[in-house]
């Protein structure tokens, strides 16, 4: 989110909508400003600035620095060889001849030739690099702050979205697990984040969105596995942990039970659901 609203901020004004063409006063004026402004090395600069951005947040979002270094690195080397050169020049003098005449553009030559507008331009790259940095710093944590607010409220509109994606992510780590050890990890849902975390997992989930603890169950032989929700009201169905064999409604999907009570179990069995709320019932299978 914060990287997408400081490119789009920084790249929206150099890449506005086709205008009219400047005459040819106002191209010569407009060229000669951008020399003297060092047009060219301020976008390097906005560039720079914003890949240093990316690749700070990029870093303290990976679990693996090393590989998220890695292809930032190759991100970086190949945006930095985008030739932003005629087409943007093109854009900046369109954009410029929208907004000032030809008399203006002189009064900015001038100014730009003045002892003043000469520290202007030389003071403009760390400007820009510190005004990316300051805004995102300033403004990228109330963001992702009203984010995840947005995403909280979503989340309790519709628990049962958050709480097949926690089921999904403890079934990935079990299958992983087995994968391993050639069998399912035994035990109740806190016993099992004792072998799963931090190997297969990072944090595991505990609780489904209605604040129950999830339910796990494992065969006998240790070849199949159960993870349920409890619902809205609290109380696991007397067969929603108890194994046994998974219909294959046809290809490799499993039969679905959709139940029209939210207090009605969600049911995942040996990577399938078997059991969801209608709200979760895909549009295309109504």
């Amino acid at each position: 989110m914060r990287k997408l609203i400081v490119i789009l901020a920084l790249a929206c004004p150099l890449f506005a909508a086709t205008e009219p063409n400047p005459t040819p006063k106002q191209r010569e004026l407009i060229e000669k400003m951008l020399v003297l402004m060092n047009a060219d090395a301020s976008t390097h600069a906005v560039m720079d600035a914003m890949l240093g951005q990316m690749e700070k947040e990029l870093l303290g979002e990976s679990d693996d620095e090393s590989e998220a270094r890695e292809a930032f690195k190759m991100f970086r080397d190949r945006a930095m060889k985008i030739d932003l050169g005629k087409d943007l020049r093109e854009a900046q003098i369109r954009l410029y001849s929208k907004y000032f005449t030809e008399k203006e553009l002189a009064d900015l030559v001038a100014f730009y030739t003045s002892p003043t507008g000469k520290k202007m331009i030389d003071t403009m790259p760390q400007l820009m690099r510190e005004s990316v940095t300051i805004g995102a710093d300033l403004v990228g944590p109330k963001l992702q702050k009203i984010t995840n607010e947005v995403r909280e409220e979503q989340e309790k509109a519709r628990p049962w979205r958050k709480t097949m994606a926690d089921i999904r992510t403890i079934a990935t780590a079990v299958e992983a697990y087995a994968t391993d050890e050639n069998a399912f990890p035994t035990g109740d849902i806190n016993a099992i984040e004792k072998v799963l975390v931090p190997t297969y997992i990072k944090k595991m989930p505990q609780k489904d969105m209605w604040g129950h603890a999830y339910g796990y169950a494992v065969s006998p032989d240790r070849q199949h596995y159960r993870i349920a929700s409890a619902g809205a009201d609290a109380n696991f169905e007397w067969d929603s942990l108890r194994i046994t064999p998974v219909k294959i409604a046809g290809g490799d999907e499993a039969e679905v039970n959709y139940r029209d009570r939210l207090e009605d179990d969600i049911v995942y069995a040996d990577g399938h659901f078997l059991q969801l709320p209608v709200q979760a019932k895909p549009k295309d299978k109504d």
